[in-house]
């Protein structure tokens, strides 16, 4: 027994050699910072949220989570890229090692930190003229393989990347003016578009026809999300108002002043129980729509163009005018981290960011006409090319790991990881 436990620390040994040498000097440090912080949480296994302002505080157990990773989560694709990271080109060996639980320490860090996992959609599936234009707006349905697109030339089309078709499925219409925001009810039976002229417009997606038109603002609608669905819809405008509509009496049954230009707002559920709006001002506000009370607003370091929710409502992007990215923790409404690069623009003031479906990841277009995709805990994971022109908004699927983007061309991308 004393002999097999030397064999064993040797081994330990060696493997962590082998770390040493073949990972970056940057990624080491990390890595160990996350070694010491899954096993902190193992030990303390609470779902507290971070407490400091380092994109480096926070728990990766949190994102992966709550806990250590079992072995069924490292599937081909994760353990071709842990023996590329590691530097083990002997699969025997690398399985040896494995088996025998050596390398789980250093494979639980590398996974944690998003060096390891799903991988990125970096090929072009399709490529396509969405608009006659300038394309301002994407989103996926959230039951079917389609995306709905709206562009300045006053259209939203529906897009069915299931059968690859580079034909619009549907076209509708009704705007008299360019298409700023287009999103999908929980059901996907309904499509929201808001508008330069003023309005937002209820379309149905099985027959494609115009159900409602809510005119009221003073100011092009910039977003707009159902809230107590299927019954009302919210509505933030360039009018420094929000406004709650009530789709049955097709009638606005209460305006919130906000003081500043709306340009993105959220709610954290299908009932609507709390809007986040984003606006000029810098500040992101907060609504209870239950108490008509407002909690503090938390101030960014200038307008505010986006806004995306992950999907436990737990945590917040919001792409900032600074050229930067914010990833709020909404149980304490603080920043954790900030995303960024020396050559990643903000291409607009309404320049939209997405988180992916299990909010491990985020995506957001740059003015140089790349998409950046970090993963939660700070790496820049890739860069996507694809378009010639500044990219305006994508969105990420949430069934499948496909991303939707469009620019100022008329062009829409669909990128896949297969």
């Amino acid at each position: 027994m004393r002999h097999k436990s030397k064999d064993a620390d040797k081994l330990n040994e060696e493997n962590e050699s082998i770390i040493r040498k073949r990972l970056p000097s940057i990624f080491r440090k990390r890595s160990a910072k996350l070694k010491r912080d899954l096993e902190d949480a193992v030990r303390e296994p609470s779902n507290s949220a971070p407490t400091s302002g380092n994109r480096n505080s926070t728990s990766p157990a949190q994102f992966v989570g709550g806990g250590m990773i079992t072995d069924d989560d490292f599937d081909e694709a994760t353990i071709n890229g842990a023996m590329e990271a590691i530097g083990i080109d002997d699969t025997e060996y690398f399985n040896a090692r494995f088996t025998a639980g050596e390398l789980r320490p250093s494979l639980d860090a590398l996974k944690a930190s998003g060096y390891l996992g799903q991988a990125n959609p970096t090929k072009i599936l399709m490529k396509f003229e969405a608009h006659e234009n300038e394309s301002h707006a994407v989103r996926w349905s959230p039951v079917e393989r389609m995306v709905a697109t709206g562009g300045a030339d006053r259209k939203v089309k529906l897009w069915d990347i299931g059968k690859n078709s580079t034909e619009p499925r549907a076209v509708l219409s009704g705007s008299s003016a360019g298409i700023n925001s287009v999103d999908f009810d929980s059901t996907g039976a309904y499509i929201l578009g808001t508008s330069n002229d003023y309005g937002a417009r209820v379309w149905t997606v099985m027959d494609n026809r115009l159900r409602h038109t809510l005119t009221g603002h003073s100011g092009k609608v910039m977003a707009a999300k159902y809230v107590q669905e299927p019954i009302k819809v919210v509505t933030g405008s360039h009018d420094r108002t929000l406004k709650i509509w009530d789709l049955r009496s097709i009638a606005c049954i209460e305006t919130k002043f906000a003081g500043s230009s709306c340009n993105d707002l959220v709610t954290t559920d299908s009932l609507g129980s709390t809007i986040i709006s984003g606006h000029y001002d810098k500040k992101i506000r907060f609504w209870d729509i239950r108490t008509e009370k407002q909690a503090d607003d938390v101030l960014m370091p200038a307008k505010i163009t986006s806004l995306d929710l992950s999907k436990d409502c737990n945590y917040l992007i919001c792409s900032v005018r600074d050229d930067t990215i914010k990833l709020l923790d909404l149980r304490k409404n603080q920043v954790i981290s900030t995303f960024t690069n020396e050559h990643f623009k903000i291409s607009c003031d309404f320049a939209r960011a997405s988180f992916n479906s299990n909010g491990l990841k985020i995506a957001c277009g740059s003015a140089d006409g790349a998409i950046y995709i970090w993963n939660v805990n700070g790496f820049l994971e890739t860069t996507l090319k694809g378009h010639s022109t500044a990219v305006n908004a994508v969105s990420w699927s949430p069934n499948h790991n496909e991303l939707a983007s469009v620019g100022k061309s008329k062009r829409c991308i669909i990128y896949s990881d297969s």
